[in-house]
């Protein structure tokens, strides 16, 4: 398993937000958080991440737990963030915002990983080649979330968690980003996605689970999800 979370919990102040979350992912795996505003899905990314730590469960990448580890630690374990909002570094330029975020990985068994690096990722982006000695704050809003995903690719992680990337943008960067997340399967990188457009969602996604009130309460394969009563019951459509 790239991802492997268990019975987490995660509380603001005293108040229970998220409750007893289990989530599994495979290598190139996608799988979508699917919920209404409010139910949880950022929360539960924040959670996995250490950036709102937990109160009891486990955290583990790739086998390893990284429960009782701090947010650069897991990041140096295998987990990237995509934040909503496609939130960069405005006063730095694209080549800076991928410089920032570069880590090297050594291999356990010594053979060689898949490295990404700014050639790999302007291969990637071309737009963002010809944008590299821009400065992120003048990019547009698709520009800035291509952005976001190479800075998170510089990292080499095993998964990578995008929170709510189509938010904000127009129909055609929506489909854009699509392609983008079926691209990055192809690449061995597990996504964890939470999303608002469930139609571009599910069509990229191979599994669904969908939260309610801090909780999964079902969870399906994506083709199966399309058209399910859950769909409609959760999110109104």
């Amino acid at each position: 398993m790239s991802l492997l979370v268990e019975k987490l919990n995660v509380h603001y102040g005293k108040s229970h937000v998220i409750f007893d979350l289990d989530l599994s992912m495979a290598d190139s795996e996608v799988l979508t958080l699917l919920g209404r505003n409010g139910a949880g899905k950022t929360t539960s990314l924040l959670g996995i991440l250490g950036l709102v730590p937990g109160t009891s469960g486990t955290v583990s990448i790739a086998g390893s737990d990284v429960s009782a580890l701090p947010t650069y630690r897991r990041s140096q374990a295998g987990l990237a963030y995509v934040p909503s909002g496609a939130r960069c570094f405005p006063n730095l330029t694209v080549l800076e915002n991928l410089d920032i975020a570069a880590q090297r990985r050594s291999s356990s068994n010594g053979a060689a990983p898949a490295r990404w690096n700014k050639e790999r990722v302007f291969e990637l982006f071309p737009a963002l080649a010809e944008l590299k000695a821009n400065l992120a704050g003048g990019l547009s809003g698709g520009e800035r979330q291509m952005l976001a995903v190479g800075r998170a690719l510089m990292s080499n992680p095993k998964v990578i968690l995008m929170d709510e990337p189509t938010e904000g943008l127009a129909p055609v960067i929506v489909q854009s980003i699509g392609r983008l997340v079926q691209q990055l399967k192809q690449t061995g990188v597990g996504i964890l996605l939470a999303e608002q457009n469930h139609q571009m969602a599910l069509k990229v996604a191979d599994r669904a689970a969908f939260m309610e009130k801090g909780r999964i309460v079902e969870e399906m394969p994506a083709t199966q999800a399309v058209n399910s009563e859950v769909l409609h019951r959760i999110l109104g459509v």
